[in-house]
């Protein structure tokens, strides 16, 4: 009797295992079937010869209406299925169309009665505000390029010395795209650190903090030849919204030291001697900042570890000595120093805190921040800078004896 409950029992299990297997199965064809529905096309997706595709955009205030100037640079469907970047024809691969609006997406919708169809803005490189914008303010421009849900937050934001329409009208020599040309001239910062790239999201981050003056890189055309040239250099500096000053490559630098973003870049020294020079090159940089709030006193403690390479020299003084390097060494850290000092004395002349001292604070001494916080204009000025620097010589590339020695070395 026990025996044939104990069968029952098992034939009871194998029944509902068998019946479970066929549901996960009969489940897992549903599941296929589902996705190839799924699979078979895009959702709202729209053909390629439907899409004006934009690469970089210029805003502007227009001369006759005051009206805001949008001009966005599109890819010829002929461009579109082809590689960007490289030389190309003589024709243009871009069409540069403009629109008047009271809005920035209101001038956008309006170029549709230009293009025939929506721009498609995924694949914009960069923003570029005009000179007349940036010093009226561009806070309320900035908001239709953060909330589009299309638009990158990584899209670059440069300054025009005069208008963006003529910046984006430059063809370059080697680059169909005036925009990519841009973007890819903003990306080379590191070689020189006289720049350095600002994408949206970082602009606007500094903006709302409240404290910390944004910074953007400055372009403008350069006239030197028939052919006009795109250049990037230095930075303009914004406070509540609007450029109140500019940075010079020197004082860019400077900045950068302090924010720890100098890759690569040129010094250059008076040899030993005190004839000829020494050309440096900035192989590897590094910065610490320390905030110290001493007897009702703000110091700002900077550390900046830097090391270099003699890369060139103008003198036949044979510079690969101990105590040569040790006297280059001297005066890079000095070089360094003052650089760092002149972007501190625009900032104060400005008073506007490119650096970010505000914040730096707010991080170690929360409580204190409270009360400093809507002062910080009055306190900036006074802040103290503490500035330690320290650098080597690592090398001296191929040649370790000048090629034409000193008179002692023949």
């Amino acid at each position: 009797m026990e025996k044939m409950n104990k069968q029952k029992r098992l034939g009871i299990y194998k029944k509902m295992y068998i019946r479970e297997k066929t549901n996960i199965k009969i489940m897992k064809i549903i599941l296929c079937i589902l996705l190839l529905f799924v699979l078979s096309g895009c959702f709202g997706g729209r053909e390629i010869n439907d899409l004006e595709i934009v690469i970089g955009m210029g805003v502007d205030k227009d001369e006759n209406t005051g009206k805001i100037l949008i001009t966005a640079q599109i890819v010829k469907e002929q461009s579109a299925e082809k590689t960007v970047g490289g030389g190309g024809e003589d024709s243009k691969a871009f069409w540069n169309v403009s629109s008047t609006g009271d809005s920035i997406f209101d001038a956008v919708r309006q170029i549709t009665h230009k293009t025939g169809n929506r721009l498609f803005v995924s694949h914009n490189q960069a923003v570029i505000f005009g000179n007349e914008v940036v010093t009226e303010g561009l806070q309320e421009y900035l908001d239709f390029f953060l909330r589009a849900h299309e638009m990158r937050p990584t899209a670059l934001i440069l300054v025009a010395e005069d208008r963006a329409l003529d910046i984006m009208d430059a063809k370059p020599e080697t680059e169909k795209f005036p925009a990519i040309n841009i973007a890819k001239l903003v990306k080379t910062y590191g070689f020189t650190s006289h720049f350095y790239k600002v994408n949206m999201k970082d602009f606007a981050s500094s903006l709302m903090s409240g404290t910390t003056a944004p910074v953007a890189p400055l372009v403008r055309i350069s006239d030197d030849r028939e052919c006009k040239d795109v250049y990037v250099s230095g930075m303009g500096v914004f406070k509540k919204g609007k450029m109140v000053g500019k940075l010079n490559d020197e004082e860019v630098r400077g900045l950068l030291w302090v924010l720890g973003k100098v890759k690569s870049g040129v010094i250059i020294v008076p040899a030993p001697s005190g004839q000829g020079s020494a050309v440096l090159e900035i192989m590897n940089a590094k910065s610490k900042v320390i905030p110290e709030i001493k007897d009702g006193k703000i110091v700002m403690n900077v550390k900046i570890r830097q090391e270099s390479s003699l890369s060139e020299q103008t003198t036949s003084e044979n510079l690969a000595t101990i105590s040569a390097f040790e006297k280059l060494q001297k005066a890079q850290e000095e070089i360094i120093r003052q650089e760092i000092m002149k972007a501190f004395d625009k900032s104060r002349e400005l008073n506007a805190d490119i650096f970010g001292f505000g914040e730096m604070l707010h991080k170690k001494y929360n409580n204190q921040w409270k009360s400093l916080k809507d002062n910080w204009d009055d306190i900036y000025p006074t802040i103290e800078l503490n500035i330690d620097v320290e650098t080597k010589i690592l090398k001296t590339d191929l040649l370790k004896k000048p090629v034409l020695p000193g008179e002692g070395e023949k």
